[in-house]
């Protein structure tokens, strides 16, 4: 059983000022309000509590094609946010209905179908004329694939409806949870649903802020699925495979970084030897190895001495090699630009059939596998080596 308790305020000389619970229903905001605070601060949705494979989200705009509030994630997830201020005690089965009715509308979207309807959201719609492409990755560079793999991605959650549906309010009313077997009625459909509750308190010395709380509710309901898969090649084997029904809080559902050691356990075994040999080179030379949730960023800190550090390449669990965000780096610290571009252009000297990307030069035209550098790998190091002397000793 949940319990609300009031926050209080503590100032520096120890003055306590108990927070004011302010009930959206009661009128004191209007029903844009939630839908223009997610807008605004998609970080307010507790995502990695519900489920840790989404995010970071990206707001794709209010009221598109009716629906509240449209996310997406640099891996192509769709999250769908149905708001609401529970006012009327008959929105509780309503409330349900109509987000399983967006989920079912948003799977029958093509990535084109998408764009366009991104266009149509709450003027200045986010996506403005640029490509839903260019909003993910201007938000989140580092996080964003290349442009023909976030789109077969985007594709595919439309495809299977992997999506996260969340309910957001004021107060979840009981009764809600009781009426999430509905969820089960969507075979067709492979998403994950959640409760949000935002609690919104104000301070009675100072009522122009607000502090918003977050609260995942304990009861939500996990859809478990199975997946059926038959070989057909000689003897016909059948296999049923049964979704992970553990406990939604555990470690295993949180979004966390690899270890490095960990990354190279999940990497293909006949690509090992180089990625660690790249990586010693990288590290030799002075480079920071970042271990992210299923890649090893490798960067260079600024030479002056700023916290702005220098992506030179990632290199993700099945082997590959991609680049990006290094000339913005560069730009952002008063270095030449030219390093990127003589990187970039180098990288794509070593492997037949790469070039820069025509669009994004900070990005090779496809990724490379790092088994294609075998050949060329003392060549590999000592561009590397000029890139990272360039960077710390730039051309007065």
């Amino acid at each position: 059983m949940r319990r609300d308790c009031v926050p209080t305020w503590i100032d520096e000389n120890m003055r306590q000022m108990p927070l004011r619970r302010i009930r959206l229903r009661e009128r004191e905001f209007a029903e844009s309000f939630l839908q223009e605070l997610l807008h605004a601060r998609p970080e307010l949705l507790p995502i990695e509590e519900v489920n840790s494979d989404f995010g970071p989200l990206v707001s794709l705009g209010r009221e598109i094609a009716a629906i509240d509030n449209l996310f997406i994630d640099p891996s192509g997830k769709i999250t769908i946010v149905e708001t609401k201020l529970w006012r009327n005690p008959q929105a509780v089965r309503e409330v349900l209905a109509q987000i399983l009715d967006y989920a079912n509308r948003v799977s029958a979207w093509s990535y084109g179908r998408l764009e366009e309807n991104c266009r149509r959201a709450n003027p200045p719609a986010p996506i403005g004329e640029g490509s839903l492409y260019s909003l993910v990755k201007g938000a989140f560079p580092e996080e964003t694939p290349d442009e023909t793999e976030f789109i077969d991605s985007v594709e595919r959650s439309l495809r299977t409806g992997r999506f996260l549906l969340l309910i957001v309010g004021d107060g979840i009313r009981e009764g809600l949870e009781d009426l999430l077997g509905a969820l089960h009625t969507q075979p067709n459909l492979l998403f994950t649903f959640g409760l949000v509750e935002l609690q919104v308190f104000e301070n009675p010395s100072s009522p122009g802020g607000r502090l918003i709380v977050p609260q995942v509710l304990a009861h939500s309901t996990e859809i478990v699925r199975a997946v059926v898969r038959i070989e057909t090649i000689g003897q016909a084997d059948v296999t049923v495979e049964i979704g992970n029904t553990g406990d939604a809080d555990s470690p295993s559902k949180r979004r966390r970084k690899l270890s490095e050691d960990e990354f190279f356990e999940l990497v293909p075994k006949d690509c090992t030897d180089a990625i660690s040999e790249i990586i010693d080179t990288a590290r030799n030379l002075g480079a920071i190895i970042q271990p992210r949730a299923s890649s090893l960023s490798v960067r260079i800190p600024d030479p002056s001495g700023s916290k702005q550090k220098l992506t030179l390449f990632l290199i993700n669990r099945s082997g590959q090699l991609y680049t990006g965000w290094l000339s913005e780096q560069l730009e952002k610290i008063g270095l030449d630009k030219a390093i990127a571009s003589d990187w970039i252009g180098g990288l794509a000297d070593l492997v037949p059939g790469v070039e820069p990307h025509p669009t994004y030069p900070d990005n090779l035209s496809r990724f490379i596998h790092v088994n294609e550098l075998k050949p060329m790998l003392e060549e590999f190091k000592r561009r590397l080596k000029r890139t990272i002397d360039a960077i710390n000793n730039p051309r007065q």
